[in-house]
């Protein structure tokens, strides 16, 4: 396996899944497509086809890379002719985070990192997961990352962006104990900042507070949970009065109790409605596929 085997936004997914293929329940949402544009736009700065100042993303060179996602990234940036601040290309690009997230697994299959499983779920349907083949990538970006912080070796640019990007997104712990964490501080917090891209990336990301400690195991409420879902909708989408949120999830409407009494009935607020059908749905990650699908 060559250093590169894997892309930056692949080493991540895989640092958030364990043995079976489930993600850290606090990365299941919209918080984990923040995490995975910062890495594209971290991927292709380290690639020398974009760069920034503290406020803005403009290209370097325009060459095309080989890999759908980033390829993809880096047109989208070149059409809109470097003027989109970078927390506006953070929030743009987690628009498509099911589609990031779907391409990111079948780049890992296709690479035999990770193999397909069908679950049986009640007599007609499957649940699809994507456990590892083995252990042997993981470990790798693992111990690398954890030889850098524990000791003092030069770091190499990519090693720099993956410290950068767990570091500005509070997911150290997919890597190291908080004991760890708190030893290492200094050396972390040094690396973390090597990196000028991911240092403007990162303050970016840190305003969304994304946090693999998040306690959401804890129970709450409906009203608690859906209030938390629309907060993050909100900040996502830049949506600063609620006047402009659609009826579903906008508070006083009659739908709003719908969407309330939805919600205590799933058990999550991760919901959507299709105003076409009128009718909700959990939102789908793209884990989870028919048996009547390939």
């Amino acid at each position: 396996m060559t250093h590169n085997f894997l892309n930056i936004p692949e080493e991540i997914y895989l640092l958030s899944i364990d043995e079976n293929g489930n993600q850290h329940q606090s990365l299941k949402n919209e918080n984990f497509d923040l995490v995975i544009s910062a890495a594209l736009l971290m991927d292709l700065a380290l690639l020398h086809r974009i760069d920034s100042d503290q406020t803005y993303i403009f290209t370097d060179k325009t060459e095309q890379i080989g890999d759908i996602l980033l390829d993809g990234v880096l047109d989208e940036i070149i059409e809109y002719n470097n003027n989109r601040r970078i927390e506006n290309w953070i929030s743009y690009l987690s628009i498509h985070g099911q589609f990031f997230r779907d391409e990111i697994i079948t780049s890992l299959v296709h690479k035999t990192v990770l193999k397909i499983e069908n679950e049986k779920v009640l007599w007609f349907f499957s649940k699809r997961k994507y456990p590892r083949i083995d252990d042997t990538e993981l470990e790798e970006v693992q111990s690398r990352i954890r030889n850098l912080i524990f000791g003092n070796e030069i770091p190499d640019e990519r090693d720099i962006v993956i410290v950068s990007i767990l570091y500005n997104s509070n997911l150290l712990g997919t890597v190291f104990s908080e004991e760890e964490i708190t030893k290492y501080d200094k050396r972390i917090v040094q690396i973390a900042k090597m990196d000028f891209i991911g240092q403007a990336i990162g303050s970016v990301l840190k305003e969304y507070n994304i946090s693999i400690f998040d306690s959401i195991i804890k129970s709450k409420s409906a009203e608690e949970m859906l209030e938390e879902h629309v907060q993050s909708l909100k900040k996502k989408f830049r949506v600063t009065n609620d006047d402009n949120l659609p009826a579903w999830i906008r508070k006083g409407t009659k739908q709003y109790e719908e969407t309330l009494k939805y919600v205590r009935e799933v058990g999550t607020a991760e919901i959507t409605f299709n105003p076409k059908l009128k009718k909700y749905s959990k939102i789908n990650y793209g884990y989870y596929q028919s048996a009547f699908g390939e």
